[in-house]
């Protein structure tokens, strides 16, 4: 069980992100998504009205999450918000997605990658973006409003509003 370092309001913040991530993120369907927006009203830095946590989803470090209105978080997404993740308003997450605002550090090629650090930097997401299905967004990036992104691609630089981006790494595809 991976439990985050910081729970944000103490204690009480920890035993509701232990009831969600054990509990709460199993329940499916309307009764699990109403649970879920409850509690994640407590443990998120914000939620938007009408929006929809699915089973399965991991949320890492849930203080620096900031969910937009009428957002959907489809089944088994990751959201790491140690370095802060924002997702505006109308916007789609693909099943199976991984939002990561942490990475090791490895400049130093004498010196073990676990004892160089990590790096965080946010990531912050438009209103009206569409990720496909097991999309990998990168620490410190931003994707512009209206954009989409392909299935399976890995975002590594930020992506221009109203543009469609796919593929590892992500590239132009064509514009909106």
């Amino acid at each position: 069980m991976e439990i985050p370092h910081s729970y944000g309001n103490g204690f009480f913040s920890l035993v509701l992100w232990l009831i969600y991530t054990h509990l709460l993120s199993k329940i499916p369907y309307g009764l699990g998504v109403k649970l879920r927006g409850v509690v994640l009203k407590k443990l998120l830095n914000h939620i938007g009205v009408g929006t929809h946590v699915s089973t399965g989803v991991r949320i890492l470090y849930p203080q620096g999450i900031t969910l937009g209105d009428n957002v959907g978080i489809p089944r088994n997404v990751t959201l790491d918000g140690r370095g802060g993740v924002e997702i505006g308003n109308d916007t789609i997450i693909g099943f199976e997605s991984i939002i990561l605002t942490a990475t090791h550090i490895s400049k130093d090629k004498d010196t073990p990658i676990r004892k160089q650090g990590m790096f965080c930097a946010p990531v912050k997401i438009g209103r009206n973006v569409w990720t496909g299905a097991r999309v990998i967004i990168l620490p410190g990036l931003n994707i512009g409003d209206g954009a989409i992104i392909a299935a399976n691609s890995v975002v590594d630089k930020d992506i221009p509003a109203n543009t469609v981006y796919g593929g590892v790494p992500a590239h132009f595809i064509r514009k909106r």
